[in-house]
């Protein structure tokens, strides 16, 4: 069961991620405020791990961002 929640969370943050791209921040405090504005969820403790891993996501993607940059 505990793979499943993973899975779902994971899943929850990649779709916000995607429609809410522009939106979604560094910091994990807005991006828990997003997930309620823009999610039906009510559960804490899934509305912690979904947002939690938004922000992982955004610093994953952040720091592509700044590796493709070219240098010079």
């Amino acid at each position: 069961v505990g793979s499943e929640m993973c899975i779902r969370d994971r899943r929850l943050a990649a779709q916000i991620f995607q429609q809410y791209y522009d939106r979604v921040s560094l910091d994990y405090a807005e991006n828990k405020k997003l997930v309620l504005e823009v999610s039906t969820i009510k559960a804490k403790h899934l509305l912690n791990r979904v947002a939690g891993y938004l922000t992982r996501l955004a610093k994953r993607f952040k720091k592509a961002e700044v590796a493709q940059q070219p240098q010079g």
